[in-house]
């Protein structure tokens, strides 16, 4: 007796049966393995954004340019989610002011000078820097007796060091601590209003 080749319904039914159990077994590998790359892809994402934060903030670290005692204000203003600087900048030599804010999981950067106050500060964003990101601040007290830390910097002098603390990742503490270097003192006629000096070197 001949037969047409083929599989049966019980053949088929088994194979489906084998399939989906299979799909069973092998779903959770799967999601982990979505997880895991979610995981490095955030990751890769938020250690870029703190690569770009770090060389800005040494960058202009080392552009601080001490004020006149005369003006009141300080080269570095901070608090525990902002930190302000004056800035010398190197290619024009003009003086400036970054404001950088953190501002949930980024940092909001404003750059303004005499040149930009035409048209309003230039505003840029660094995304997913995290949401706990504090500032710190560390040199002489204000009446320069003692060095301390602080949360908060509203001296007329420089601090000697800032440290912007990251929120840990898989149990690393993470920061960037910036040396704030020695500058020459201010020497010309400076008007705070532009951020211009008026005469001088």
């Amino acid at each position: 007796m001949n037969r047409d080749s083929g599989f049966t319904l019980f053949e088929a039914l088994v194979a489906v049966v084998l399939l989906a159990l299979l799909a069973v077994l092998l779903a959770p590998a799967i999601r982990a393995v979505s997880l895991a790359e979610n995981r490095v892809r955030e990751h890769v994402v938020s250690r870029e954004a703190i690569g770009r934060l770090e060389t800005l903030l040494r960058d202009s670290v080392a552009q601080v340019q001490p004020l006149p005692g005369d003006t009141g204000l300080g080269a570095v203003y901070g608090s525990p989610d902002g930190l302000s600087l004056w800035v010398r900048l190197p290619a024009s030599g003009e003086l400036a002011r970054l404001d950088l804010t953190l501002e949930g999981e980024d940092a909001v950067i404003a750059i303004a000078g005499s040149g930009a106050f035409q048209s309003g500060p230039q505003i840029s964003r660094i995304a997913g820097v995290g949401g706990a990101a504090r500032f710190y601040y560390f040199g002489e007290t204000e009446r320069r007796d003692a060095l301390a830390w602080s949360s908060h910097w509203e001296y007329n002098h420089l601090p000697r060091l800032i440290v912007l603390d990251l929120p840990p990742r898989n149990g690393t503490i993470r920061r960037i601590e910036l040396d704030v270097p020695a500058q020459a003192s201010f020497d010309c006629d400076f008007d705070s209003g532009y951020g211009v000096c008026l005469g001088g070197g």
